[in-house]
């Protein structure tokens, strides 16, 4: 959920994106030409003697066995990675639940004991009221007699004085009386209310430990699609293992010139190594000129760990672009190199949001900069610092964070996207 709405990102509307030539990918050239060089060396090692040959048939799949396993360890690292976060995510939904299960039985009891009070108090009400209704009674019919002819019938007058008074005193004591009624139906009434607002409240936290439960119940589902997929990940890496492991052992067989076979393929790799540096020095200084966009690469120096688009990857959203809908789409490129790397603007810009723009549904912190003509550059799973602000207009290549790992992050990388006009478009585009 998290990463979807890392791609939703600003508004999206429905717009035709600007055409664009296919991205050179300096890495991939490098990749490609280092394996038409192998393709050239494993050309002239065939045409070794039957024992080279033999060889060189066991490097290669040698070779290929290690570049194997080393792709199904990343994917299995990474995957083992989000294992735990989910795990984590079940556990922390778990207690919460628990919490408030258990704040809904306390709250429970408060109401029955709210009730019960009500009960006591409405049937003191009832005593009260029945005694003043008695008290009325009595002095109606008291009233009967007047006081003129108490005054007239009295003996003397301080007799007359002394029964006028105790008339007045029995009045007293109803007023009295009914005060303690009106008091305690106020006192009964704010109860009620309480009651009322308290069932309110546990009909809402109900509802509430409901969702989370459905939560619960949507993460252990994630969770255990993961684990299953885990499993898968190791069985393939254990039988890439086995294949190396056999083909280590085909090769520990072969009899012949092997150190003449050795020299040869470290002479072949040297002159790999010097091609694939050259490559690189070449690619980096084509990172130092701005593309005609005007905009540089956010980091010196990194290297691509997950590129721009469609993926297999189970875990990425759907996407639709240009009017293909594709189940999992990665919206921009991965770039890692190491916890604390500077990122920098990739070109002039004024900073639209910072810190963390997508909380509380993402708590990855990061920074989106507008660069004028719709065209945005968004940074995300920075350190949890605050460089720069919004409103706050930047330079291409100044300092904007450092590389992190908060939010949906398996560890410490950079993901760069470009959103033109509403659409995630593929970053090498618009960078040089």
């Amino acid at each position: 959920m998290v990463i979807a709405l890392l791609m939703v990102g600003t508004s999206i509307v429905p717009t035709s994106p600007r055409d664009q030539a296919q991205a050179a990918d300096p890495l991939a050239e490098a990749k490609a030409q280092q394996d038409a060089l192998e393709a050239t060396l494993s050309a002239q090692r065939a045409a070794l003697t039957t024992l080279k040959a033999k060889a060189t048939t066991l490097s290669g799949k040698l070779n290929a066995a290690k570049a194997e396993l080393a792709s199904v360890t990343a994917e299995f690292n990474r995957v083992s990675g989000l294992l735990s976060e989910v795990q984590q995510q079940v556990a922390e939904i778990t207690a919460r639940l628990a919490e408030l299960r258990a704040q809904i039985t306390a709250l429970d009891e408060q109401l029955r004991v709210v009730a019960v009070h009500i009960r006591l108090q409405t049937e003191e009400l009832r005593t009260r009221e029945s005694l003043l209704e008695d008290h009325i009674r009595s002095a109606y019919e008291r009233s009967q007699t007047s006081v003129l002819e108490l005054l007239l019938s009295a003996d003397s007058l301080d007799a007359a004085t002394n029964q006028v008074g105790y008339m007045i005193t029995v009045s007293d004591q109803d007023k009295q009386l009914a005060e303690e009624i009106r008091a305690l139906r106020a006192s009964l009434e704010a109860q009620e209310q309480a009651l009322r607002d308290g069932r309110r409240e546990v009909a809402a936290a109900r509802d509430e430990a409901d969702a989370q439960a459905a939560l619960l119940a949507q993460r252990e589902a994630e969770l255990a699609a993961m684990q299953k997929e885990l499993a898968r990940l190791k069985a393939a890496a254990e039988q890439r293992q086995r294949e190396q492991e056999a083909a280590l052992n085909a090769a520990l067989e072969a009899r012949g010139n092997v150190a003449a076979e050795v020299a040869a393929i470290e002479k072949a790799a040297l002159a790999q190594a010097k091609l694939v540096a050259r490559l690189q020095a070449e690619e980096d200084a084509r990172r130092q000129a701005p593309s005609a966009f005007g905009f540089k690469w956010p980091e010196v120096s990194f290297r691509v760990t997950q590129e721009w688009g469609p993926t297999n990857f189970r875990l990425e959203p759907p996407y639709t672009y240009r009017g293909t809908y594709y189940p999992h789409f990665h919206g921009g490129i991965d770039l890692a190199n190491g916890c604390g790397t500077p990122i920098l603007a990739i070109g002039t810009g004024t900073v639209k949001a910072s810190g963390q723009p997508l909380w509380p549904w993402d708590s990855g912190y990061g920074v989106v900069i507008s660069h004028g003509s719709g065209v945005q550059s968004w940074y995300w799973h920075l350190k949890a610092v605050v460089v720069v602000r919004a409103g706050q207009v930047v330079s291409r290549g100044q300092v904007i964070g450092y590389e992190g790992t908060t939010g949906n992050s398996t560890g410490c990388h950079l993901h760069m996207g470009i959103n033109d006009h509403g659409v995630w478009e593929n970053p090498r585009v618009y960078l040089p």
